[in-house]
């Protein structure tokens, strides 16, 4: 099929869908003519094909239906276009389309033996066509990327780098419901308390030099040391 016969072709095409868009829209040519800011001869010159629209007015066609433009590969499935966040240069520029772009940590043999102290560290490495070529020769399984790296991917490759990073847990759950009284907290649970979570053992109390409770009466001594009481 010859270029003009291709063209003509798509010329018919773009009438049809001008007449599509009206068929669901259950537009008349003086309605479309209205939404898209064109005359209704416009439009009847559209679905004649004596005229095509411009691609944006083309559009603009659709929209009016729920319809949009696509690209799509030689079986149907649609191909979207490069993301939007894709690695750039120090000059914010992007790298060229035809190269592979590698993350910045796998530094080209050339720049690691020749290092260049005097420039900013770098956002990413391509090789040129011959480069490329032999190394996609040496590792066929390694294959060629679809598309150049992206900011949130390098940013992720980067913590994993990194590697595991330490981890604060949550304070464990206490086993037990403490109901403890407000002159517990000064020191310890008082013999009062009905939880006796820290109960004012004898260790505790040495370790806390606090006096020893015990239910005797205290003894009186005589000046000798000894023990004094009635006989």
């Amino acid at each position: 099929m010859s270029t003009g016969s291709t063209d003509e072709q798509a010329r018919d095409e773009i009438a049809r869908y001008v007449v599509r868009v009206r068929r669901l829209g259950d537009l008349s040519q003086r309605d479309l003519a209205a939404l898209v800011g064109v005359s209704p001869s416009t439009i009847g010159r559209y679905e004649t094909n004596a005229a095509v629209p411009p691609v944006r007015l083309f559009e603009e066609i659709l929209s009016t239906a729920g319809l949009r433009l696509a690209v799509v590969d030689g079986d149907g499935n649609e191909v979207l276009p490069v993301p939007v966040d894709t690695v750039r240069d120090n000059q914010g520029r992007r790298f060229p389309a035809h190269l592979d772009v590698a993350p910045p940590d796998e530094v080209p043999f050339e720049r690691w033996a020749f290092p260049r102290y005097d420039r900013p560290e770098a956002r990413g490495w391509f090789r040129h066509r011959a480069a490329r070529d032999e190394l996609a020769e040496a590792t066929p399984h390694r294959g060629r990327p679809t598309d150049h790296p992206t900011e949130p991917a390098l940013a992720l490759r980067r913590r994993l780098m990194r590697g595991r990073q330490p981890r604060v847990d949550a304070p464990p759950v206490a086993d037990v419901e403490c109901d403890c009284l407000d002159a517990c907290f000064e020191e310890l649970c008082i013999s009062e308390c009905p939880c006796q979570c820290e109960a004012r053992t004898l260790r505790v109390r040495s370790r806390l030099a606090l006096p020893v409770e015990t239910d005797e009466e205290p003894r009186e001594t005589d000046g000798r040391g000894g023990l004094s009481g009635s006989r």
